[in-house]
């Protein structure tokens, strides 16, 4: 018969444990009621799985703790032992010897190993690696689910807030909480994988369903990482929540769905929604918008300094046009909107075009395109200058009639900001050529063509140095620069043993001058253009890579793979 042995400054007991679950407090209606200031009525509670127990917090106000930290759920084999307050409580399959009184001034740290002969369960140690082997593959699988769960409460870094400031709140704002068990199991698992991906900066989280459940993977700095397979039903019962929290669709499974809700975590941050029917079931994707990793200045873009000047003189224009170009997922909308929150909004009428809206922004008019409903980016931008503008932003030029009514805007008195898919600055030209404009709307309507991609930064924790190789020197153009040392990745907890922590954007920037507006008018060859460009003063995307590697900030291979030219 399963036993918990209790131990406390002026001595032990044992209790049989009741079958399922145990709930543990100083409240008299909980099944095991303890006398320790520290607990909380309804502490935690203890359900039997496989081999063990599982430990579950519920919301104490002073926690409980395994190993000397702090859990939230966690599993417990016959032997291992949690702490509530000065309170040791130990699982055993059978009674055990009395343990002798320790002084009231141990700690609970002190109390985890107790003093007096040795428990029963302890003495065989090998009976815990049969019991792990005698567990069905479904409680492995939620005993493993239990572990890398837990594992993200501690990984990466403080967020500012704990897992239980944690709320979701659903389309309309409102709080959602769990009612069924499985619906509560879903939420707390929601919660806690949301605490986790603040933690360590995700922005996105995938839910893959599988033959052996969900596996969940987390985008961190634009890499994909797995983090937990969940068992199929608590992927399925998570699935269901998102969509009650978007108030999608539960019974449809054959669908694209899309849709939205918010988590509050002493601030609201926005998540988008994504569900699409694979072979396996539906896959869900949460995009979490968080304006608080957004730069608030343009100085914290990381542009050079004549950079930086290039940039702040047009956003100071009263007319022309910014194109920031670059592949999809390199920074050019937080680039944009970056640029509109230094505009005063409150002396200046701003309008953006977007699709979708990423953040929400105080004092902007912002229109979402609806091509179902025929609201395209074209007809949108059209409407918008009806109504005196005098800043839009046009999320994405994707045809030519947008480029063209985008440029006769900024020929018109208007301050025009938008992106495009191309692979530099020189690039953006031939795409916009592509598209069917005009050279000479091209010559006269642009002002600065910017081109940046996002390369990872070296975790400050881990990064190793070395002493470069002369190639290595000669490959950044550095050979006569004091370039002694250079870094490389390492891998630790605090950045998921990746190596690298956060990202940094790269630019390239290209300002028009007469000889380049008079080349555009003339040729269509990319050697000529560049030639009109005369001496840049500027980097190119390369340049600006290396100069980051011999600061320290990241590594050649990470330059080499986001903007090295085949």
């Amino acid at each position: 018969m399963p036993v918990i042995q209790i131990l406390t400054p002026t001595g032990s007991h044992s209790l049989e444990l009741p079958e399922g679950t145990v709930t543990v407090g100083r409240s008299g209606e909980c099944d095991i009621v303890i006398d320790d200031a520290r607990a909380s009525r309804r502490h935690c509670a203890l359900q039997p799985v496989g081999g063990g127990y599982l430990l579950r917090d519920l919301g104490s106000r002073n926690g409980t703790r395994v190993d000397g930290r702090e859990v939230s759920e966690t599993f417990l084999r016959f032997g291992d032992a949690f702490v509530i307050g000065k309170t040791v409580l130990r699982l055993f399959e059978q009674s055990v010897p009395p343990v002798e009184p320790v002084d009231s001034g141990e700690t609970a740290a002190d109390l985890e190993v107790p003093t007096g002969p040795a428990p029963v369960a302890e003495a065989v140690p090998d009976t815990r690696l049969g019991e792990e082997e005698a567990l069905s593959p479904e409680d492995r699988l939620l005993m493993q689910a239990r572990k890398d769960l837990n594992n993200l409460r501690t990984a990466g870094a403080d967020p500012g807030f704990r897992l239980d400031d944690v709320v979701l709140l659903n389309c309309h704002g409102k709080p959602m909480h769990g009612g069924a068990e499985s619906q509560s199991e879903a939420i707390r698992t929601l919660k806690l994988l949301f605490y986790g991906a603040f933690r360590i900066r995700a922005t996105d989280m995938h839910f893959d369903p599988g033959p052996e459940g969900c596996q969940v993977r987390f985008r961190i700095d634009g890499k994909m990482l797995a983090v937990v397979v969940l068992p199929a039903a608590i992927g399925k019962s998570l699935l269901s929540a998102v969509k009650v929290l978007c108030e999608l669709d539960i019974a449809g499974r054959r669908t694209i769905q899309d849709g939205s809700f918010s988590v509050n975590v002493k601030r609201r941050v926005d998540c988008r929604v994504s569900i699409a029917p694979i072979a396996l079931g539906e896959k869900l994707v949460i995009r979490i918008l968080d304006t608080a990793i957004l730069p608030s200045t343009i100085e914290q873009l990381g542009l050079s300094g004549v950079m930086l000047r290039q940039l702040r003189s047009v956003l100071e224009l009263d007319s022309g046009m910014l194109i920031v170009s670059g592949p999809t997922g390199s920074g050019k909308t937080t680039t944009l909107y970056t640029a509109l929150r230094s505009i005063d909004w409150k002396t200046t009428n701003v309008v953006t075009i977007e699709d979708p809206i990423e953040y929400h922004l105080q004092g902007i008019t912002q229109m979402q395109v609806d091509t179902r409903g025929g609201l395209t980016f074209s007809g949108l931008l059209k409407s918008v200058l009806r109504q005196d503008p005098d800043v839009i932003l046009v999320g994405e030029i994707r045809d030519g009639d947008t480029a063209q009514t985008a440029m006769q805007a900024a020929m018109t008195g208007h301050l025009v900001f938008s992106t495009l898919h191309a692979r530099d600055t020189i690039g953006s030209i031939f795409r916009l050529l592509d598209l069917g404009v005009e050279a000479y709307l091209i010559a006269n309507a642009v002002s600065l063509f910017l081109a940046q991609r996002l390369i990872r930064v070296l975790c400050p924790h881990c990064k190793r140095a070395f002493r470069p190789l002369p190639s290595q020197l000669v490959q950044m153009k550095a050979e006569n620069a004091a370039v002694s040392r250079l870094y490389t990745h390492v891998g630790c907890r605090r950045c998921m043993n990746v190596g690298f922590w956060g990202r940094q954007a790269i630019f390239e920037v290209l300002s028009f001058n007469d000889n380049l507006r008079d080349a555009l008018m003339t040729t269509k060859r990319i050697a000529d253009i560049r030639k009109a460009a005369g001496e840049w003063t500027h980097q190119t995307l390369l340049e600006s890579g290396y100069r980051k590697v011999i600061e320290g900030v990241t590594t050649l291979e990470e330059v080499a793979r986001v903007a090295q030219r085949d």
